[in-house]
C-alpha cells in the first residue's frame, strides 16, 4: 500500500487459531494493502502454530500479540483492534486466518466509506468461495448496497464508528459476533455497506466436498461446540434486535446448512443436542 500522509492509516487484524503455513501468505498479502498488520495468536500453547507465526519475528510490517490463551473470536478481534487504534490507526480491517484479500480491496472499501459519508458504518466485501473460486450467489451484485449485517472477515471499521458503538460483545465468544456489532451500528443510525467490486476469498469451516441428490456440495463440518454457540448466539441476537431482514436471510442460510448436517455430516445426534442446548441457553440469556 502506498504510504501517504493524505491517506487514512489502515491496520489489518488477523485472528489466528492453530494456524497453518498458508496464514503467512495471507498476512503478507494483507500487509501490501495496509500500513501494518496485527496478528492475534489465540492458541499460544500450540507449538506448531507458534513456529508458523515466528516467521513474522523480523517483519516490521507485522506484529504478533498473545491475548492469553483462546479468548474467543470477539475478545481476540477486540485485542487486535485496541492495539491497532493505540498504534494510530484510522481504520481497522479484520480477518480470520482463512481469508485472502484480492488486489485493490482496501481502496474500494475506503471509497465506499467516503461515499457513505457521516453515516458510514461497517464496510465489507463480497465473498468468493476459496473452494470453487466462484462468488456466492447471495454475494453477487454491482456497486455497493446497504445491508443489515456483514461477516467479520474483511470488515472495515473506522475509529469514529468504534468510538460511538463500542467493540465486539466478548461474552458471545464466537458466532453471530458480527451480527451483533453490525446490528448495533444500525441501531445507532449507521449504514452497513457491502461493496461488490471488493471480493474476498473465504472458506467456511472445512469446506469438504461431497454429493447430495447428485449435486456437488461442500460441508462445513463444524464441531458440536460451534453449533452450540451458533444456536445460542442466534437466539440472543434475535432477542436483542428482533426478526428483521437479517433474520430471514440467516434462516435460509441456516436451513440449507442443517440439511447438509443431517444428511451428510458425522456426529449428527451430538450436533443436534448441542443446537438444542444452545437455543435453551440463548432463551434464558439476560437481555441487555
Amino acid at each position: 500500500m502506498e504510504r501517504s500522509e493524505k491517506r487514512p492509516r489502515v491496520t489489518g487484524v488477523v485472528l489466528a487459531y492453530h494456524p497453518e503455513h498458508d496464514i503467512v501468505d495471507n498476512v503478507r498479502a494483507l500487509a501490501r494493502q495496509t500500513h501494518h498488520v496485527v496478528v492475534v495468536d489465540n492458541s499460544p500453547d500450540d507449538e506448531v502454530g507458534r513456529a508458523v507465526l515466528a516467521e513474522f519475528a523480523q517483519d516490521d510490517a507485522v506484529t504478533v500479540i498473545e491475548p492469553g490463551g483462546n479468548v474467543g473470536v470477539a475478545a481476540g478481534f477486540n485485542a487486535g483492534m485496541r492495539a491497532a487504534f493505540a498504534g494510530g490507526a484510522d481504520f481497522v480491517w479484520i480477518f480470520d486466518q482463512d481469508s485472502t484479500v484480492t488486489d485493490g480491496m482496501i481502496d474500494r472499501l475506503l471509497a465506499a466509506h467516503r461515499d457513505a459519508g457521516g453515516t458510514a458504518g461497517v464496510i465489507g466485501p463480497a465473498l468468493r468461495s476459496q473452494a470453487t473460486g466462484v462468488v456466492y450467489r447471495r454475494e453477487s451484485g454491482d456497486g455497493m448496497r446497504e445491508v443489515d449485517v456483514l461477516i467479520s472477515s474483511g470488515s472495515l471499521f473506522s475509529r469514529a464508528l468504534v468510538d460511538a458503538i463500542g467493540l465486539h460483545d466478548e461474552p458471545l465468544f464466537i458466532d453471530y459476533v458480527d451480527h451483533d456489532i453490525c446490528l448495533r451500528a444500525r441501531r445507532y443510525g449507521y449504514r452497513n455497506i457491502k461493496v461488490f467490486d471488493a471480493v474476498l476469498d473465504h472458506r467456511f469451516g472445512d469446506s469438504a466436498a461431497t454429493t447430495l441428490f447428485g449435486r456437488r456440495i461442500f460441508l462445513s463440518n463444524y464441531s458440536p461446540l460451534r453449533h452450540y454457540y451458533a444456536a445460542r448466539n442466534r437466539t440472543i441476537v434475535l432477542k436483542r434486535f428482533g426478526a428483521g431482514r437479517w433474520f430471514w436471510e440467516d434462516l435460509g442460510f441456516t436451513t440449507k446448512a442443517w440439511i447438509k448436517v443431517l444428511l451428510r455430516e458425522e456426529n449428527r445426534r451430538t450436533k443436534v443436542a448441542a443446537f438444542l442446548r444452545g437455543v435453551r441457553d440463548g432463551v434464558v440469556y439476560p437481555t441487555r
